[in-house]
């Protein structure tokens, strides 16, 4: 049986640009906030939940977790104009998820397995699981080439280290149903989707001590985290569709609305390209940010 979990819906996207709301202001640290506008859409790409810039290849990688049938994920690679190249670059996956890359590894999690495969090829190379592991989500990589992934529904934080091992990094409540990775330094920021009925926040670990820190109130039902200079990030919130920058201290701006279920996002800083992966309207939105 495939193991995809939708929320009540509260928000539905339109089926164009149309619906989307976009917001231009100034932040209270006075830094620019970014106005988005849509520029095109990928369609056809079943439940779509995460997606990956790859700059060496200039490909985008994201994962479909499919229909109703076992196997039917895959990760789809797309060009920088939005236009489909392979729906099946990797194939016979179940629900895949939150991807991440290195030089010639692609790493995706699959439910109850972390899913390693050749990035040229798109051969799947080996299956990672522990027993215990319930729902993998996001994936981030460290500068050592270490690779993590959240489970959230146990709380749990699971590493793949640079010799193949497989095990529980941290376990904590503290994490609150983490979802979002996003590794920078020795910082860790988890974009949780919450216990709680008003979801989750954005919190910090000290990868060094594995101390938590909230950096943000309780926001929403958090999905994606990605950098977007260097004093904000970016968050995505499944359940509102709300696109939020995030600074240092905490202050929060919604800079966009889409609809529901915005997944796992990327934003290539160099293009100032955002690219929203719509899970329920089974498309790839690309946005400027600029």
């Amino acid at each position: 049986m495939k193991h995809i979990i939708y929320t009540v819906v509260v928000f539905l996207m339109a089926s164009s640009s149309k619906g989307h709301k976009a917001i231009a202001q100034t932040t209270s640290d006075g830094l620019k906030q970014p106005t988005a506008t849509f520029i095109t859409e990928t369609l056809g790409l079943t439940h779509c939940e995460s997606a990956v810039y790859d700059v060496k290849n200039t490909i985008i990688y994201a994962s479909l977790i499919g229909g109703s049938e076992e196997g039917d994920g895959s990760i789809a690679t797309i060009d920088l104009d939005g236009k489909l190249i392979n729906a099946k670059f990797v194939s016979h996956l179940n629900d895949p998820k939150g991807i991440a890359i290195t030089k010639d590894r692609l790493y995706v999690s699959d439910v109850t397995e972390l899913v390693e495969a050749d990035l040229m090829t798109g051969q799947i190379i080996k299956k990672h699981s522990l027993e215990g592991i319930q729902f993998l989500n996001d994936v981030a990589i460290d500068l050592k080439g270490n690779v993590f992934v959240s489970d959230t529904r146990t709380s749990h934080i699971y590493q793949l280290d640079t010799n193949g091992h497989f095990s529980l990094w941290l376990a904590d409540e503290g994490l609150d149903s983490p979802n979002g990775l996003l590794i920078q330094n020795n910082t860790m920021y988890v974009a949780s989707w919450g216990s709680q009925p008003s979801g989750g926040r954005v919190s910090k670990i000290d990868m060094t001590t594995k101390s938590i820190d909230s950096v943000t109130a309780i926001i929403g039902n958090l999905d994606g985290i990605r950098p977007y200079d260097k004093d904000r990030l970016i968050i995505s919130d499944w359940r509102s569709g709300n696109i939020h920058l995030v600074d240092d201290k905490g202050h929060t701006q919604q800079i966009l609305q889409v609809g529901q279920s915005v997944g796992d996002i990327a934003y290539i800083q160099e293009k100032k390209l955002l690219l929203l992966p719509m899970n329920k309207q089974s498309r790839l939105l690309f946005y400027r940010l600029e």
